[in-house]
């Protein structure tokens, strides 16, 4: 649990004790008792690499216990696309999530959100970390404006924007425009 402790400070910028969640003890379970809870049943069942799978889920569980979360004013979908953020750059997005372009809301899922989020990281370096320093004592939809000069919505549709473009790519190995050209040279009437 400590290493996975600093990768999200390190996630998070978090460089001081004054930058971080007061948690003077973390507990793990398996059972029922206070603390992170990791069902028994869900190990057994698990069909996959469950090291990977657990040390995926320890990542998620434990960026909760150090992110901050408005004091309860922030969006469910972003805390959990937050968690699965710092997984997904910790290398343990399972396979079963969706791929980047999926969903119908930026805040729809884990991997929707985290997937999001990774996008908007892109446009800015650090974004994650300043928005996770933003919702220290609060939440407003207005922290995509000031961190990224666009609305959550507007990034949203850039976002899908940007992979529906690859989608052609991907199935036809084909930019959208360089399809364009091609069906203008073969029906062009000149």
């Amino acid at each position: 649990m400590s290493s996975a402790t600093d990768f999200i400070w390190k996630t998070f910028q978090q460089t001081s004790n004054a930058d971080r969640n007061n948690v003077p003890k973390v507990s793990l379970s398996i059972d029922s008792n206070n603390g992170i809870h990791v069902s028994a049943n869900y190990i057994q069942k698990y069909t996959g690499n469950v090291k990977t799978e657990i040390t995926g889920v320890m990542i998620h569980e434990m960026t909760h216990v150090w992110q901050w979360n408005g004091n309860g004013q922030t969006p469910r979908g972003l805390i959990e696309g937050i968690a699965d953020f710092v997984r997904l750059k910790a290398g343990y997005a399972p396979g079963h999530w969706v791929k980047p372009r999926k969903g119908d809301r930026w805040d729809q899922g884990c991997d929707v959100a985290a997937h999001f989020l990774d996008y908007c990281e892109g446009l800015k370096s650090g974004f994650v970390a300043e928005l996770n320093k933003k919702m220290r004592t609060g939440y407003s939809g207005n922290y995509f404006v000031e961190l990224l000069g666009k609305t959550v919505d507007q990034l949203w549709s850039d976002y899908k924007a940007k992979y529906n473009g690859h989608y052609f790519v991907e199935l036809l190995g084909k930019t959208v425009g360089q399809l364009c050209s091609d069906y203008k040279t073969k029906y062009s009437t000149n």
